[in-house]
């Protein structure tokens, strides 16, 4: 039995983590755990100075003020809700809105400590009758959404419209940013479009048990749909996706907007979901002619990444089996977007192996049971494994990426040494040769068990084909193939201007350097002239940033050796190269025409 003085402490005041969580404290004294403690594995403390007592200032009151619904709250003006209950458009805003717990009428007693009560939007632990305004939140950004829709496109549909851009984004930009699980972002429309009937359905989320904060899953699914539709319009051709122009800048705003009103719990708690969002967020912004924004985004999702220390395959216990896939890729397409904006936009480079204490250990992807490339409504599904080929032609430019990364990375060690000594840089000694050797070796053969259907002969072979006339499966290998050898031989002329600034090659004058150049050049025209336009037309502005570096190199050759007989050579190739930027509907093209 407790003693009275326990029982009169333990009424005077609750411990130091129900205080905070303002949740009813049921110690029963010093040696005894409440409940709430117990449940997370805690000891109960008092050592939490008591508040003053008594009625709040003039001041503190103006700052505590109580928003009762959702049309009375900050959300309201971006979701601009009518006094009738009407929702008209202003998507247009990417402020972040900062919304008050007390906005959703929440249980502070499931928020974190760490987390800052007076901005983090979240709710309980169960989906109950107070988190339904969770729901009702994202239900109002869904009707929003919908008469924007509605308004911009007159026979404009939004269940329609997002069912065709989630089949174009799995059709043609899944093989390369393959990012989200498709019947889970097909099970999170179905929610929406039964106006939260489907609650029992796992989300985006691979299970609602899965996040930290369960409640938010109505939001991360609207964020994410949103994302993945703003990422086929932005992205996709208007040969293969006309209306993606007129919608862009639409789903991508409902989507920035809905990640602002729980990004610090978002920031706290991510998931894989967290760099996929941002990575989509980033290659709109990057599409939209906006390259520092971009640049912004792309490094909240590396910082994310580096911060679920994605690099170690440790990190990856305890979780589910679709978490890890999906950590695995978002990783990966991270560390090949930053060595991509290292080399084609002057940018640093922040993930490497030498960024961690144990460098990069995590494990490349190894596909999940139930991805296929078919969407609703297909016939036949491909009679070879899809999950295996797909993956495969995935994997395949991560290892590219990775040993030229390696490479790129050792000569600008032995560079910083050299550097160093405040000496005039010399040629590498025989042990550094030796290395950069071994390293462009393994450059040099990291496609050479690519599988038959990567393989260049069948990328010449479906050239003249119609994109129509194609299976799923072979549209996809070829969108894979085009990517990685436009890349191959991109990052051949990147280590080649390296190797000859590094004083690797012997001293000029020396021609052989400059026909090593135009043939890597010529190799690039080959394949972009083999591969099917489309192809290139979907892997995108880096594909044309890729293409825009050869084209720089050929005009350097143009300009610098002018008497040299491959300075005509160059300035063919060149003209090539900047018919093909034009078809692209490139600015690059303008650009490189206006200096040549």
């Amino acid at each position: 039995m407790a003693s009275p003085s326990s029982r009169s402490r333990s009424s005077a005041r609750a411990c130091d983590r129900c205080r905070r969580r303002k949740a009813k404290c049921d110690c029963s004294g010093e040696s005894s755990i409440c409940t709430n403690c117990r449940l997370a594995r805690t000891q109960c403390t008092f050592d939490v100075p008591i508040a003053r007592r008594g009625p709040k200032s003039k001041r503190q009151r103006s700052h505590d003020v109580v928003y009762p619904n959702v049309r009375n709250s900050p959300l309201a003006s971006t979701l601009q809700i009518s006094e009738h209950g009407s929702v008209t458009q202003n998507l247009s805003s990417t402020a972040p809105v900062a919304v008050p717990l007390d906005a959703w009428n929440t249980d502070l007693s499931v928020l974190d400590p760490a987390l800052s009560p007076e901005t983090v939007h979240t709710v309980q632990s169960s989906i109950s009758d107070v988190a339904s305004t969770r729901i009702t939140s994202a239900l109002q950004r869904w009707h929003a959404l919908e008469r924007v829709i509605s308004m911009q496109k007159s026979s404009g549909h939004l269940e329609g419209t997002i069912n065709h851009c989630f089949n174009l984004f799995f059709e043609y930009l899944y093989p390369l940013t393959p990012l989200v699980h498709e019947p889970s972002l097909r099970d999170g429309l179905g929610f929406f479009v039964t106006q939260g009937r489907n609650s029992g359905a796992d989300g985006l989320i691979y299970g609602v048990n899965s996040l930290k904060y369960p409640e938010l899953w109505p939001d991360l699914s609207f964020t994410l749909i949103t994302a993945v539709c703003a990422e086929a319009a932005f992205l996709l051709p208007k040969d293969i996706f006309p209306e993606g122009e007129g919608i862009a800048d639409i789903f991508l705003q409902a989507s920035r907007n809905c990640l602002a009103t729980y990004l610090e719990a978002d920031l706290e708690y991510p998931n894989a979901n967290s760099v996929a969002i941002r990575y989509f967020h980033s290659n709109c912004m990057h599409a939209a002619g906006k390259p520092r924004l971009s640049w912004h985004i792309f490094g909240e999702a590396t910082r994310l990444a580096q911060v679920m220390q994605m690099h170690e395959e440790d990190s990856l216990q305890g979780l589910t089996s679709l978490e890890v896939e999906f950590r695995r890729r978002a990783f990966w397409i991270a560390y090949i977007g930053d060595k991509s904006a290292a080399i084609l936009n002057n940018r640093p480079i922040t993930i490497h192996k030498y960024s961690f204490n144990s460098g990069i250990t995590i494990g490349y992807p190894t596909g999940i049971e139930d991805e296929t490339i078919l969407t609703p409504g297909s016939a036949v599904q491909d009679a070879e494994s899809t999950q295996k080929s797909f993956i495969a032609g995935f994997n395949a430019n991560i290892r590219l990426w990775q040993s030229a990364s390696d490479l790129l990375l050792e000569m600008r060690l032995l560079d910083g040494h050299q550097n160093g000594s405040l000496l005039p840089r010399q040629p590498p000694t025989p042990e550094e040769s030796h290395r950069l050797n071994h390293l462009y070796v393994l450059f040099a053969t990291s496609l050479d068990d690519l599988p038959s259907f990567l393989q260049y002969d069948q990328l010449m072979s479906n050239s003249n084909r119609d994109n129509q006339n194609l299976s799923k499966l072979t549209r996809l290998h070829i969108i894979q193939a085009a990517n990685v050898y436009v890349s191959l031989h991109c990052l051949k002329m990147v280590i080649t201007q390296k190797f000859e600034e590094f004083n690797y090659y012997p001293p000029a004058p020396n021609e052989m350097l400059l026909l090593r150049k135009t043939d890597i050049a010529r190799d690039l025209l080959r394949v972009i002239r083999d591969a099917p336009f489309w192809a290139l037309q979907i892997n995108g502005e880096p594909c044309v940033e890729k293409i825009r570096l050869i084209g720089a190199c050929l005009l350097e050759i143009i300009d610098q050796h002018e008497a040299s007989p491959l300075s005509a050579r160059a300035r063919n190739d060149l003209s090539v190269l900047l018919d093909i930027l034009t078809r692209l509907d490139s600015k690059a093209s303008d650009t490189l025409r206006r200096l040549l």
